[in-house]
């Protein structure tokens, strides 16, 4: 990926040096696991890291000049510096063992990285919500005035998808803890699963079920599906910020600076580049998540076709995601939102938006649906020719209606000018908020206070402690003990036959800690094991 799309940290994971960081941490824990089983002696650990320290990228590329084979050129470098030490060094292994066993750790690293900055852009465009609950927009279909609303409400349908891909960028993160050291075909005709197993614990990876000499290439699409979800969801923000920005609009704007230029011929231009350049960049994601799908389907256990395609598509798929929703979280945090624009626009129809509501009007008072909606259209089409010209009144329709007997005589004047009230347009904000957000306007109000994650439900992380008791425990020990998690504050969900159950921990702590938290604080001889992962 070129420099100007490129982030540190995100760069830094897909660069010579991490690549070959990541090799070696998977030859270290097959190490360690060689020394817990008394095969290899114990110093073999310093000896390893000294001799891998002493290299460098340069080194490992010149001996593949030699072998023509990049994971025999760095054990033949590092087991070298090792001396009577090195034969211990991928000793079981093939290649595809520390390659995909390494991609699932930058993969799973990246994402990491993905799914934090989805959090802060989450935050923003929560914040710019219940700024504007009560600003009125026009809310459009094919592009064509429809009917007012809250820009809030527009801000959540956002909010809701970046909820949806934060999501499935989560469990992209669980589909990629998995490693395999099954050998060449998968069989483990080297090692047991046993040792494969120890090995990939240390990497807090687990074992591929059925691994070929590859990990399945699926997983990869998955985790291209999960990115292109965030990456649209930034493709349809930012073509709507394209959109609010054209001059008859002028509803949003991009922050600009100073000493911004806009165009090198025109001074008083102020192009809306930043959501461009976003639109573009989604369409270098979906080449990227199209390129990783033709990599399932490899010849029988495996061939190397794959291997091409990963190298230049997954470091430019995870840098190109990076910059993009790190860009849309800094574009959202400072868009200049302009409610008195709206309110121009809105009215700019005379009113137009009001027809539904004056055709239901109608038909509720007793007049024949056919002829409502002819009657209505005919008014409302005469102004829709002029709004272009601006020709148009403020209140055009209303005072047409008003103007014809038939209409004003079966609802009348009254009940006409309260159907052009924008408020009522606003009422069920509310409700989308509490399901958007977990929490209404008016108790977001009363929080005022406290930080934004900690005010909205959902901005805030929950952590899912799956439990699993020894197979011989009695149904009411197992009842006893989900009863004594109730009363110390945690929500057990689900309570299965197999006893197996699992509770939800709101909170903004990592997983680390949680699991420190499940092993001190949930501790019970009965438990044969839990696990800990983010759902949210």
């Amino acid at each position: 990926m070129i420099e100007r799309y490129s982030r540190p940290e995100m760069k830094s994971i897909w660069s010579e040096d991490s690549k070959y960081a990541s090799w070696a941490e998977v030859e270290k824990a097959h190490l360690a696991t060689l020394v817990e089983m008394g095969d290899a002696p114990n110093d073999v650990i310093n000896v390893f890291d000294k001799a891998f320290n002493s290299k460098t990228p340069a080194d490992y590329l010149a001996r593949e000049q030699e072998t023509g084979h990049d994971v025999i050129a760095f054990v033949s470098e590092v087991g070298d510096s090792m001396g009577d030490k090195g034969h211990f060094l991928h000793k079981g292994l093939t290649s595809s063992d520390v390659l995909d066993t390494s991609l699932s750790l930058r993969t799973r690293k990246s994402l990491e990285i993905i799914t934090n900055i989805l959090q802060k852009l989450r935050e923003n465009l929560a914040q710019r919500a219940f700024e504007h609950t009560q600003t009125v927009c026009i809310g459009r279909t094919h592009g064509i005035h429809a009917e007012p609303m809250s820009f809030a409400q527009v801000l959540a349908s956002h909010y809701a998808e970046f909820q949806r891909a934060h999501t499935e960028i989560l469990n992209a993160q669980k589909t990629m803890s998995y490693g395999k050291l099954s050998g060449a075909v998968g069989t483990y005709s080297q090692m047991t699963a046993e040792f494969e197993l120890s090995v990939l614990t240390k990497l807090k990876l687990q074992p591929e079920a059925v691994a070929t000499q590859v990990i399945p290439r699926d997983r990869f699409v998955s985790v291209a599906s999960a990115i292109l979800a965030a990456t649209n969801a930034v493709d349809r923000f930012a073509t709507n910020m394209r959109h609010w920005a054209r001059t008859e609009l002028g509803e949003v704007l991009e922050p600009f600076g100073k000493k911004q230029k806009g165009s090198s011929a025109m001074p008083h231009k102020k192009n809306p580049i930043l959501a461009e350049n976003l639109c573009g960049l989604a369409r270098t994601i979906r080449g990227f998540a199209g390129m990783l799908s033709e990599n399932v389907a490899l010849w029988h256990e495996r061939d190397i076709s794959h291997s091409s395609v990963e190298r230049m598509a997954l470091p430019d798929l995870f840098i190109t995601a990076d910059f993009m929703l790190s860009r849309c979280a800094s574009l959202i945090e400072g868009m200049q939102i302009r409610p008195e624009a709206m309110q121009a626009t809105l009215w700019k129809s005379g009113g137009l938006w009001a027809s539904q509501s004056v055709l239901t009007a109608l038909v509720t008072s007793g007049m024949n649906r056919t002829e409502a909606y002819e009657l209505v259209q005919g008014i409302a089409l005469a102004i829709s020719a002029k709004v272009a010209t601006n020709q148009v009144e403020p209140k055009q329709f209303l005072n047409d209606l008003l103007q014809n007997k038939k209409v004003k005589e079966t609802v009348g004047a009254d009940k006409l000018s309260q159907l052009f009230d924008t408020d009522r347009y606003l009422k069920s904000l509310p409700v989308t908020f509490k399901r958007v957000f977990g929490i209404t306007p008016e108790e977001f109000k009363r929080k005022s206070s406290e930080a934004i994650h900690n005010k909205i439900p959902a901005l805030q992380k929950i952590i899912k402690v799956t439990i699993e008791l020894l197979p011989d425990v009695l149904d009411t020990e197992a009842k006893t003990i989900a009863n004594d998690m109730r009363l110390s504050g945690n929500e057990v969900i689900d309570m299965r036959q197999q006893k197996c159950f699992f509770i939800r921990m709101p909170g903004n702590t990592n997983p680390e800690n949680m699991h420190k938290y499940a092993s001190e604080v949930l501790y019970n001889p009965v438990i044969e094991q839990f696990t800990v992962e983010v759902i949210q």
